[in-house]
């Protein structure tokens, strides 16, 4: 009796002890927090950024924190446009590919945080990503086009961020060079198409080959009219051609590199094309009866892969 009595006691402490435990530690749940560096009010690069012809990296700009401690911390930026299709790219261009990760023990030391840190501060030209010059990520001309850059977080019991309920950050960037096809409109009112509703919309410029010693002919031309598009961030959605139904105008000229259906008739000239010729008889671009905002979007590419895409508004009246 005397035996049971003390076994009675010590499960009876034990549980007493567990409870403690558990209500002055509960288990951690929660993934990482990723917002705004301390310097700065939006994390960069944000969703839409276009680095021009004269940039030559993306500013990195974030913060991590979490009370139980932060595990690791991973950057990565791919091409949103490497996808389905036939494409061929020449070895004298180069996508970007990066998977900097950020971690106490991380192989590169501007990579590294100390132990039981709660908080990270990324601001820091050391963590910029570059393209060109003499911190180069690259061993060759970067490829122009859209790509994804993301922010992902583990804590140190292995709560993660996630893409379905945005605790992980993604941003799709814009990279211009000398070299990718020149897209112009000269006919613009306050940065934007004027047209008149039924009637044939007038664009008037060019998208072209540029002089820059990497340029190359032209070899696909995408233009539609539509509503305003969100970036979804789907892959596939990146690399196939939307519904003619979603758009008011939808034709592509030439073959691309990435679109899975990206394929029409022979482009007018590889080098110039006069968007003035080019949208006329029934390649014209008729406005719809009702509504009064669209956007028209050019997308051109040149036979190493490189592409422009840019968007213009259109004011109907």
């Amino acid at each position: 009796m005397k035996k049971a009595n003390i076994l009675l006691v010590g499960i009876i402490i034990l549980n007493l002890f567990s409870c403690e435990t558990n209500s002055e530690d509960p288990q951690d749940l929660m993934a990482p927090e990723i917002d705004h560096a301390d310097s700065g009010d939006e994390i960069s690069p944000e969703n839409g950024d276009v680095f021009t012809e004269t940039m030559d990296h993306i500013p990195v700009s974030f913060s991590v924190e979490d009370p139980s401690g932060i595990g690791q911390v991973k950057v990565n930026v791919h091409a949103n446009f490497d996808g389905h299709s036939h494409a061929r790219v020449l070895s004298d261009f180069q996508k970007l590919s990066i998977d900097d990760i950020y971690a106490v023990d991380a192989s590169d030391q501007n990579f590294q945080f100390p132990a039981n840190s709660t908080r990270v501060n990324v601001n820091s030209t050391a963590t910029d990503i570059y393209w060109s010059g003499a911190n180069s990520r690259l061993s060759a001309p970067v490829l122009a086009g859209k790509y994804d850059f993301s922010i992902s977080a583990t804590d140190i019991h292995g709560n993660q961020t996630s893409f379905a309920d945005g605790s992980s950050y993604l941003a799709t960037i814009h990279i211009r060079t000398p070299y990718s096809p020149s897209i112009s409109i000269n006919n613009l009112d306050d940065d934007e198409l004027i047209g008149t509703k039924g009637q044939p919309l007038t664009v008037t410029g060019e998208i072209s080959k540029t002089g820059h010693e990497l340029s190359a002919p032209l070899a696909f031309v995408w233009i539609k009219l539509g509503e305003e598009e969100d970036d979804d961030h789907d892959h596939d959605a990146h690399n196939a051609r939307i519904s003619n139904e979603e758009h008011v105008y939808d034709k592509m000229w030439g073959n691309s590199q990435w679109l899975s259906e990206g394929q029409g008739p022979d482009l007018p000239n590889d080098q110039t094309i006069n968007l003035a010729t080019l949208l006329t008889g029934e390649d014209a671009i008729i406005l719809p009866a009702t509504g009064e905002h669209l956007d028209l979007t050019i997308r051109a590419e040149d036979v190493n892969g490189n592409f422009t895409e840019k968007t213009f508004h259109v004011d109907m009246d």
